[in-house]
């Protein structure tokens, strides 16, 4: 039970649910992929067909960026990358209803799920102190999130079709809102980080020190 109560009196569950909200509205176009592969005009079977090689690429960088991100302890850094690849892949969409260019923009947006791989990484490290307060914190900031998925099932309405300008403008607006998000995150972290070292340097008591000694959070 204390676990409970010392997830919901802290800022950063609720911080990070909040941008996942935004995150998992960015998300969206990944239920409707079919759809907009189908954009490109083929009938159903190549248009299934089609489906397929972003997401074994998406795999296959996931799989490479978060081998990476651990090996180097960084987070942020490498989700940004993810974000930025998506976000790329949303303005070439607006931007045009050429066969090529909308084919490589869709390899370019599933690159978020990368980024994914390295946030849910990124949230476990964050709440790893406390076993009881990370179990709380991951099940509110889940569940929480969800909701943008509810919110993502009415951005891509078929009257938007088959460009669906204004839903990849609706994705990258809330995929910068939560890059911009996880970056305040990032730098309130990487603050505290400054402020241990700094209470480990000075030589204060173990009870003055603001976590365990040598405790560290991923940035």
């Amino acid at each position: 039970m204390q676990g409970m109560q010392d997830a919901l009196s802290d800022w950063k569950v609720w911080w990070f649910a909040a941008a996942l909200i935004a995150q998992y509205v960015a998300l969206s176009f990944v239920i409707y992929f079919p759809t907009i592969v189908a954009t490109l005009g083929y009938d159903t079977t190549v248009t299934l067909l089609l489906s397929a090689p972003p997401w074994v690429l998406a795999t296959i960088i996931s799989f490479v960026l978060s081998r990476y991100s651990d090996k180097k302890q960084k987070r942020y850094v490498y989700f940004l990358a993810s974000c930025a690849s998506t976000a790329l892949g949303f303005i070439i969409s607006i931007c045009t209803m050429n066969m090529s260019a909308r084919y490589i923009s869709m390899f370019l947006m599933t690159q978020i799920t990368a980024g994914q791989m390295v946030l849910w990484g990124w949230i476990n490290n964050t709440f790893s102190r406390e076993p009881a307060k990370r179990a709380a914190a991951i099940a509110i900031i889940s569940g929480m999130s969800q909701t943008g998925n509810i919110i993502g099932s009415f951005v891509w309405p078929p009257n938007w079709g088959p460009t669906y300008r204004y839903s990849y403008a609706v994705c990258l607006v809330a995929l910068g809102v939560a890059t911009a998000m996880f970056g305040v995150m990032h730098l309130h972290l990487k603050r505290l980080n400054q402020r241990m070292e700094k209470d480990e340097r000075d030589g204060k008591g173990i009870k003055e020190l603001r976590g365990p000694i040598g405790f560290r959070y991923l940035v």
